[in-house]
């Protein structure tokens, strides 16, 4: 009998302190907050998503090439680093979490949980960089 195996999705929140007051601020000054908060998520992202595409495996570089940003559909000021597979690249789950025959090489997780400050910081300096131009 076949089993199926699912990866949870964990997820890394990084709050902005006194994120109210600088949307407040945005919004007072014309721009649209949840543009530059979608600057600022895809700004962290790009962070995470070049960490994990230097600590993936390679044998044939497709999984790598595989791993994208996207921007959440429902809360645009949201990134997600996925493994976007084709029919060859299904297996990035197996080589991240592991199978009863193959030991776990995580590369995703590793790459957000070391660089937490890294994101954040990248977070930081997008929102600050949009609350500078509009000054």
């Amino acid at each position: 009998m076949a089993r199926a195996y699912t990866a949870r999705i964990k997820k890394l929140k990084a709050e902005v302190e006194g994120a109210e007051e600088v949307i407040k601020l945005l919004e007072e000054m014309g721009q649209k907050a949840e543009e530059v908060l979608a600057k600022a998520a895809e700004a962290g992202g790009m962070v995470a998503l070049s960490e994990a595409r230097r600590r993936c495996p390679v044998k044939t570089g497709r999984l790598r090439a595989s791993l994208t940003l996207t921007q959440g559909k429902k809360t645009p000021a949201r990134a997600n680093v996925r493994i976007e597979h084709g029919k060859k690249e299904y297996y990035g789950t197996f080589v991240e979490l592991g199978t009863r025959k193959q030991p776990a090489r995580p590369f995703m997780r590793p790459a957000v949980d070391e660089n937490k400050k890294q994101i954040s910081d990248a977070v930081t300096e997008e929102i600050g960089r949009a609350v500078g131009r509009a000054r």
